[in-house]
């Protein structure tokens, strides 16, 4: 494959702090609670109870984001269907795919297209939760969103989640007159857990040849690594710090068997071999400054930069992990303009 060019559209200056509103934020929290006990606490729980407090935290999470006008502007601004993807590699099961429209591209063909994996961590969300957020964002970018509901775990195991969404990715390819859209113009995205489910489908694309079905790859704020069982927790940033715990818990959630597996990049994609790298889709990597992930995000940034395949590292200031997410802070405007502008110039022209 040739190197990707980069247009160079973003160099974020840094802060060194979180932003005002998220500061308060937090310590509006904190009067409510430690965060870095709430943390420690969960790691401690069973991974029943771990799983189900997790999901609590992403509907109450989710759920209350949701419901601001920003959001619902997306959706009263989006036709909204369902379809679902028939798949046997783990039981006969049909991915539900929540599909959103802007009325403006309503009846036409040839739509450019983001088919993308809600957050989570893997464990929880789910794509009614990110029906809002989505539609916004068809809505703001111009594009339709397939919103794949791919399966969670530790019920479905790796790589059967990652596996849910390729062939939703697969079907739309082999469908894509029928769906209205643009074969040529088709990206792939998701945040933190559904970060980790792109980057394991664009391991996927690379190792079969198929990464030509995707123009564009967009993993933000991605789990990639290993590195909260590897590294030595005092040469960690305070949220790697804080969160490693419960990175590990999540981790031992999707893997099947993390002895045999530690070593496939479908678990962790950063253990994918230069040769793999090279064969992915051109890649914008997608960080926040004080993200939990900022770390193995930056690494695999640099090796997918040498083997010329990362068209942007965006780094958004003064934000930490999902922070983005919710648009009653000031950072959800920078970074969902910064976004739309990458569709722009790296999806729809």
């Amino acid at each position: 494959m040739e190197r990707v060019v980069s247009k160079n559209l973003f160099n974020f200056k840094l802060k060194g702090e979180l932003d005002d509103d998220l500061q308060q934020a937090e310590a509006a929290m904190a009067k409510m609670g430690d965060p870095i006990k709430l943390m420690a606490d969960l790691a401690k729980l069973p991974q029943a109870e771990f799983t189900k407090s997790i999901r609590h935290l992403c509907d109450a999470f989710l759920g209350m984001s949701a419901k601001h006008p920003r959001l619902l502007t997306g959706v009263y601004s989006c036709d909204h269907s369902e379809l679902k993807v028939d798949t046997t590699h783990d039981g006969n099961h049909a991915v539900p795919v929540l599909v959103h429209t802007p009325k403006l591209l309503k009846g036409k063909q040839s739509n450019a297209a983001i088919i993308y994996a809600h957050g989570g961590g893997v464990v929880g969300g789910s794509a009614n939760l990110y029906k809002n957020y989505l539609s916004s964002l068809a809505h703001d970018c111009n594009v339709v969103v397939f919103n794949v509901d791919y399966r969670l775990a530790p019920e479905t195991k790796c790589p059967n989640n990652v596996l849910d969404f390729y062939y939703v990715l697969k079907y739309v390819v082999e469908h894509a007159a029928e769906l209205g859209v643009d074969p040529a113009r088709i990206a792939i995205g998701g945040e933190s857990g559904g970060g980790y489910i792109c980057f394991g489908t664009m391991v996927l694309l690379a190792r079969n040849e198929e990464s030509h079905w995707v123009k564009l790859a967009i993993p933000n704020i991605p789990m990639v690594s290993d590195y909260a069982f590897t590294m030595d927790s005092a040469s960690m940033t305070r949220e790697e710090r804080v969160q490693a715990p419960t990175q590990k818990i999540f981790w031992n959630c999707i893997a099947k068997d993390m002895d045999s597996q530690k070593s496939d990049p479908l678990l962790f994609p950063d253990k994918a071999s230069d040769e793999i790298l090279s064969k992915m889709p051109p890649t914008i990597v997608w960080e926040g400054e004080f993200d939990m992930f900022i770390t193995e995000a930056s690494r695999i940034a640099a090796r997918l930069r040498a083997a010329g395949r990362l068209l942007e590292f965006v780094i958004i200031p003064g934000i930490k992990h999902a922070s983005a997410f919710n648009p009653a802070f000031k950072c959800f405007k920078l970074e969902r303009e910064a976004y739309c502008t990458a569709i722009e110039e790296y999806l729809l022209k």
